[in-house]
């Protein structure tokens, strides 16, 4: 069975995006298989998941393993981006243009920004500690751990289904892993995501993570800002870039300055009188191409 897919991106994690509608004898039962060959980064085309989208934006997302998924909201960016491009798009009845796609949890709905950029709520932040919604006013957010005799002060915070840690003013040339090893057991059995982040301005961030999952880009981006804003080198409303290597913010600084794609920023806006995050992305393009089943 010849399949024609395109291969999208957001902070760092590729999908295969599907469309069923030009491939209609597709089984419901064989997204699995199709979803574990596809996504094989040795023998496949390699992703983080695989998005099934029919024309009605019925969407079903797939991990590499082939169970299903049902908070995929980096998908959700990439596949928006695919669905404007299509047509695939409404008015509200304030006279808005948005996506809405039918998934597994219920109806998630993406306001067009423009047409590379959509908008969508991430909920309320709670902290780890307390099981308390953050606010701009929560120090007790943050706590502090030692390690190799220095002090670090991170932030533990639940946003959507994932448990992040994030650490403002890292320097992004010590050993994540060592700090990402205790964290763990601190906070075993949780399965945790740690976020690294340095404020370049106010209303930019550099992220780097450790440890992805499907919605690692957009609840590490508001996790990194939180934890900015209650340490008091952000503002409530920043451009969270995610960046990869073991390189100084002076480096990163003049890298960020040359680089022109959207894919690799999330704009996170924190109400803290409603406390609330939104989230703003653009899902990339990649390359198409055809994937033999």
């Amino acid at each position: 069975m010849r399949i024609h897919f395109y291969k999208l991106h957001l902070g760092g994690n590729s999908f295969i995006l599907i469309d069923t509608e030009s491939k209609k004898d597709l089984k419901l039962s064989e997204y699995p298989e199709i979803s574990k060959s596809i996504c094989n980064r040795r023998y496949g085309v390699g992703a983080s998941g695989c998005i099934f989208l029919d024309e009605k934006n019925n969407m079903r997302v797939y991990r590499p393993d082939g169970t299903e998924c049902a908070d995929f909201y980096d998908a959700l960016f990439c596949t928006a981006r695919y669905a404007f491009d299509s047509g695939r798009m409404n008015k509200n009845s304030h006279g808005e243009y948005e996506i809405r796609f039918n998934t597994l949890k219920g109806e998630k709905i993406l306001k067009v920004i423009s047409s590379r950029e959509f908008e969508i709520s991430l909920g309320s932040p709670f902290s780890l500690s307390s099981g308390k919604i953050i606010n701009s006013e929560s120090s007790s957010a943050m706590e502090t751990i030692e390690l190799e005799g220095k002090k670090i002060k991170m932030a533990g915070i639940h946003i959507l289904s994932d448990i992040l840690v994030s650490t403002p003013k890292a320097n992004f040339s010590k050993p994540f892993f060592l700090l990402y090893t205790k964290l763990r057991e601190i906070f075993k059995p949780q399965k945790i995501y740690l976020t690294f982040c340095q404020a370049i301005t106010k209303e930019t961030l550099c992220i780097r993570t450790i440890k992805r999952g499907e919605n690692t880009s957009c609840a590490s981006a508001a996790a990194a800002l939180i934890s900015s804003v209650l340490s008091g080198i952000s503002n409530t409303a920043a451009v969270c870039i995610f960046t990869e290597g073991n390189k100084s913010l002076f480096e990163q600084q003049n890298l960020l300055a040359k680089d022109t794609d959207d894919s690799k920023k999330i704009t996170i806006l924190w109400d803290t009188t409603k406390n609330s995050l939104r989230a703003i992305a653009s899902g990339g393009y990649l390359f198409e191409g055809y994937f033999e089943f």
